[in-house]
């Protein structure tokens, strides 16, 4: 009697669970023609399934064997058809073959006693191509794979939930329209349009730079991989930190059918379906499958009473296998994604308070709001919010109300009321006060064809070819607490004030005053709104050649190209901006609006064809020389139908294109029977074109003209040489040993073009920044190994690794655009995986992750939270409203401006403070004298009260004034480095441990049911690289999950869930906004307590 006891075990529970969760996972089958007995063997080797038969019954029985994707029950009954022999699974959950006879029989006398007595870990056949398939132990990579069944059991509905499963792994979303996957300490920290990810996500082994895989839930999946380690000799670009790979299943000749419902908390509805139809015998075969979910917001409006970041999605998939003959095989897959609901890109925005001193150096700073045109003293020494924790109360702050740039520009079209004066966010992480509904709209098509062709019984050639195309749009309130209402300027009926037709109007119900943008409607609140549309396409194709020689050597070459080209559009309206954009702009000695205007009538055209024309030609207006004298063209259109020609909103605009081109190849040599030799090369071009459009907003014209291009290429060798050892011990039953080396490439890009400033005042100018940034490198270094133990009850695996990572890329906001810089880095770190099955039908499973990641010595950077970093001789100055980005000054300087009592002086061309940012660092002047600096001397000291003596200069200089020299500022103004060595990177906690534990058991005769429970724990981690303690920490969490799923032999299935049992609300991910967004902190959070029952039926 032949029994694969050292495979799962048949526990009446476990092995029934098993029997029912094999039903539906399809595995890539390759078992030739021929004896019955050896196929059975191969079978429950591939499979992991325990069979029992008399092996004397079966040896010299043919068998016509089984190839291609197959759920395990139909492979098995494709290697029993026309053998006489029949499928028998019996009460108590074990699987007989027995004669097709005897296959009705209740039990089988013969095999009443060949129960096996104990228990084995179930392992996991892997089923990427690339990897070359075979079982999850006998690869030398560290990969976690997860069937189906283990996704829905452990309730891994999602890509964020593969954390809970995966040691060393985390997830958050970023702040635009992506998210950052992390491996080991290395994720994507960088956000222009140009970055590409370090993990790579891959569908069906085709890696796709912009995709929802993340966002969607899984359905009909056959495995998820994830490959920890650089792995671009195989998968490419993007890879420097590893891969995630979805199989979806594919489809077989059998009948298959599968129907799931499920509902929760939050009114949670989700639907899951799948039906495969053989058409012709086991050659032609489709597979339909889809899934649908909807549910409420996570997150309270406050100021609407209901709940946002809700979910409405559907997916479909439809998959087509066609087989020919035996030599030839393919794949059409085509998936469909939509989402279209209210869901915010970001949860809870935060801000510790900045309060403005009441004195500087003596002098007070009383008046903080004069009534002068563009503010008064408080609205230039505040930064809006300042460091402190995002776990204190003090973080719910609201921005200083003196210091909004976007509000206090309007001058004398304010009223007496301060937007956020006397505001307080609720301390309650999903309550928020926002006056604009968020919304989210994503759609995603994706198109494969795969194909396989034995050109010999030796040699196989696959080709894949994919295409992809996906739409963005999603739009939320830009400051999450809402204004006071009645903050513009109190008009009577009839009286509009400066002529400002159409733009003020009175509610003589409230008696105030309110504005009709044209993007945001009428409000009497400070309004503001962010937008992200992104359009991209990818289109590529891959071949490969593989060997399988029965000698010592094989190999695997191929070659791919890649072509991916995307345009990503953020906006930024305000009704501040726009009313800023008729009064300011198209000014002739005053400040009176030039024509009749009307909110969503007229646009300024008038204007702007009566003064000089367009600033950049418009033929609807015949063009013209730009004068000085000119007008910002206003998009009359709502937000829903933008021309995208407005200067009265903000526009980052980046068209992107993307070439790549590579051949790679990898050979394999068997040394001895224990002893294999891996070694790869692969050859990547990569060319870049970004086309440069300056972002604008309320500068002169019409339009976004580009201003040239940034074209890059790189050219790049990495490989990785591996060695893995099968010695035969004598306490384990299985045990891999594998070192490997793997040298790692990343691109790398143009940061986005700076603003176009409006030059309002003397001083004003467009700033400069790099234009391109470097790629990155990676040198990884690991050490592993893989066991099996205890007769197979116990899987236990581990690795360690060294990286050294040159050019890790991070983002920061500065100047309104995204700037990308490079750090070195060295990570090690370690991990572990663990199952172990000490019963029938008990399992328990653990992983772990340790990782220390640190920034070489001698990095550097700026803080832009934290300019002055600490140096009380210095404080930071808010530039002119129009410019973007904070400057520092000595304190001696702006006292010295003080007692010059011109911080509020009208003039725009002489003694004007407000513009000391402009003065010292793009004039290169003294801000104080706005002449260049001259160090004082005895015969010709500054001090004292007297003229400069020079033609629009400040008439005096104050007593005493020693003068400043803007070239002695560290970093042109922008603030002092920080050092950073030996520092940590971002979202890359110490430690990461998951714990899990199921007992399976019969309850009835027909029903089995299996209790899990998941516990997971991350460490403490830095949401920046400068780790400021307590701003940029990151406290750690842990998540329970508990689950009772009810299975019977008739296909049904039962399962009630509760996720995030204690309800914890943790900060993933935070991001700091820039200068004139008052350096606000968006958080990102986990899920809340999710609980549900889902009914699934299997025919």
């Amino acid at each position: 009697m032949k029994k694969h006891s050292y495979l799962k075990s048949t526990a009446a529970g476990a092995t029934l669970a098993l029997i029912l969760a094999m039903s539906a996972a399809a595995q890539d089958f390759n078992i030739p023609a021929g004896d019955l007995a050896g196929a059975l063997d191969l079978y429950a080797t591939k499979t992991g399934v325990q069979l029992i038969y008399a092996d004397s019954a079966v040896r010299g029985i043919q068998s016509k064997g089984v190839k291609g994707d197959l759920p395990a029950d139909a492979a098995l009954s494709r290697l029993l058809t026309g053998t006489g022999f029949a499928i028998h699974r019996r009460p108590t959950g074990s699987i007989a073959i027995v004669q097709e006879k005897q296959s009705g029989l209740e039990e089988p006398m013969v095999l009443a006693q060949a129960t096996p007595v104990h228990a084995a870990v179930e392992t996991v056949t892997v089923t990427s191509s690339k990897l070359g398939g075979g079982d999850v132990q006998s690869i030398p990579i560290s990969i976690t794979a997860l069937s189906q069944e283990q996704l829905t059991a452990s309730q891994t509905a999602g890509g964020p939930d593969l954390i809970k499963q995966v040691p060393n792994m985390t997830f958050t979303k970023t702040n635009f329209s992506g998210y950052s996957i992390q491996l080991r300490g290395i994720g994507t920290q960088a956000i222009s349009v140009t970055t590409d990810p370090a993990v790579a996500v891959a569908f069906n082994d085709v890696p796709f730079i912009r995709n929802h895989f993340f966002e969607q839930e899984f359905f009909d999946v056959a495995q998820v991989q994830v490959l920890r380690g650089p792995q671009g000799t195989l998968y490419g670009r993007n890879a420097t930190a590893g891969v995630v790979n979805i199989t979806s299943a594919k489809p077989s000749d059998q009948f298959e059918a599968m129907g799931s419902a499920e509902i929760g908390n939050y009114q949670q509805r989700r639907f899951e379906a799948m039906l495969n139809l053989p058409l012709v015998d086991d050659r032609l075969a489709v597979r339909f499958a889809g899934e649908w979910t909807k549910r409420d917001g996570y997150t309270l409006n406050r100021q609407t009473d209901e709940h946002v970041d809700g979910r409405d999605l559907w997916s479909g998939r439809v998959t087509l296998g066609w087989t020919p003959s035996e030599k030839f095989r393919s794949y059409i897959v085509w998936e469909h994604f939509s989402e279209d609901d209210n869901r915010m890109r970001s949860n809870k925005q935060l801000c510790n308070t900045a309060q403005t001193p009441d004195s500087i150096n003596g002098r007070s700073t009383a008046n903080v709001d004069s009534g002068s045109l563009f503010g008064g003293l408080h609205s230039y020494i505040s930064q809006g919010c300042k460091m402190g924790s995002l776990y204190d109360d003090s973080a719910y702050g609201v921005p200083d109300p003196y210091s909004l740039p976007y509000y206090f520009v309007l001058s004398t079209f304010r009223s007496g009321v301060l937007p956020y004066a006397d505001n307080r966010q609720s301390t309650n992480l999903r309550e928020i006060d926002t006056q604009i509904e968020p919304v989210y709209k994503a759609k995603s098509d994706t198109l494969q064809v795969n194909a396989v062709y034995d050109v010999t019984p030796v040699l196989t050639f696959t080709s894949d070819t994919s295409f992809n195309n996906d739409f963005l749009r999603s739009s939320s309130d830009y400051n999450r607490f809402a204004s006071n209402p009645g903050v513009f300027l109190h008009i009577t009926g009839g009286n509009e004030v400066h002529s400002a037709q159409g733009m003020f109007q009175y509610n003589p119900d409230t008696g105030t005053s309110f504005i009709c943008d044209p993007q945001l409607g009428c409000s009497d609140r400070l309004l503001a709104e962010d937008l992200v549309r992104q359009n991209s396409w990818q289109a590529g194709q891959e071949f490969r050649l593989a060997s399988n020689f029965s000698g010592p050597f094989n190999f695997s070459v191929g070659g791919n190209y890649l072509h991916y080209e995307t345009t990503e559009d953020y906006y930024v309206f305000l009704n501040s901006m726009t009313v800023f954009s008729w009064v300011y702009s198209g000014q002739s000695g005053g400040l009176t609006p030039r024509g009749p205007w009307v909110s969503g009538v007229s646009d300024n055209s008038e204007c702007l064809g009566r003064y000089g024309g367009y600033k950049y030609y418009n033929p609807a207006f015949g063009g013209g020389e730009p004068t000085v004298n000119q007008c910002v063209y206003i998009d009359p259109n709502p937000i829903d139908s933008l021309n995208g020609n407005g200067h009265n909103y903000f526009r980052s605009d980046n068209p992107y294109t993307l070439n790549s081109y590579a051949a790679f190849g990898e050979a394999y040599y068997n040394v001895s029977n224990d002893l294999k030799l891996t070694g790869g090369l692969r050859w990547t071009r990569d060319e870049k074109h970004l086309t440069l459009v300056p972002s604008q907003l309320v500068s002169n014209g019409w339009g976004y003209p580009t201003n040239g291009a940034v074209d890059q290429q790189w050219d790049a060798i990495t490989g990785r040489a591996a060695v893995n050892w099968t010695p035969k011990l004598a306490f384990t039953d299985q045990t891999l040993v594998f070192g490997s080396f793997a040298h790692g490439y990343k691109a790398g890009g143009a940061n986005p073009p700076g603003p176009v400033l409006p030059a309002f005042a003397e001083g004003d100018a467009n700033p400069v920044h790099p234009l391109t940034f470097k790629p990155e490198y990676i040198n990884a270094y690991e050490l592993g190994t893989k066991n099996l133990l205890l007769d197979g009850a116990l899987t236990l695996n581990g690795s360690v690794f060294y990286y050294d990572y040159k050019g890790y890329q991070i983002s920061e906001i500065v100047d309104r655009t995204a700037i990308n810089q490079n750090f070195d880095a060295k990570i090690k770190g370690a991990e572990f995986e663990a199952v172990w099955e000490p019963l029938p039908g008990l399992r328990f499973n653990a992983s772990g992750g340790y990782e220390d990641t640190r920034i070489n010595k001698g990095e550097s950077a700026v803080d832009l939270m934290d300019r002055t970093a600490g140096n009380t001789d210095w404080m930071v100055i808010r530039p002119f409203p129009t410019q973007a980005s904070n400057c520092i000054l000595p304190v001696t300087v702006v006292t010295a401006l003080l007692d010059q009592q011109n911080w509020t002086s009208m003039n725009l061309t002489s003694g004007n403070s407000v513009l000391a940012c402009s003065h010292a660092y793009t004039n290169l002047t003294d801000p104080v004298t706005e002449l260049p600096y001259r160090a004082p001397t005895p015969g010709n000291p500054l001090i004292g009260a007297g003229s400069t003596g020079v033609a629009g200069a400040p008439t005096t200089i104050p007593l005493g004034y020693q003068g400043f020299d803007p070239l002695s500022a560290p970093n042109g103004g922008a603030g002092f480095s920080k050092d950073l060595s030996n520092h940590s990177l971002p979202n890359a906690p110490p430690f990461t441990l998951s714990f899990g534990a199921q007992y399976s058991m019969p309850v009835t005769p027909d029903w089995a049911a299996t209790l899990r429970t998941d516990f997971y724990w991350q460490d403490d981690s830095w949401a920046r690289v400068f780790n400021d303690n307590p701003y940029d920490r990151i406290h750690g969490y842990s998540n329970l999950n508990l689950s009772l799923i009810l299975t019977n032999q008739n296909g049904w299935q039962a399962m009630g869930y509760i996720k995030n049992v204690t309800n914890v609300t943790a900060i993933t991910g935070a991001f700091l906004n820039s200068d004139d967004s008052n350096l606000t902190t968006n958080v990102f959070l986990t899920d809340p307590r999710l609980i549900g029952v889902r009914i699934t039926k299997n025919w």
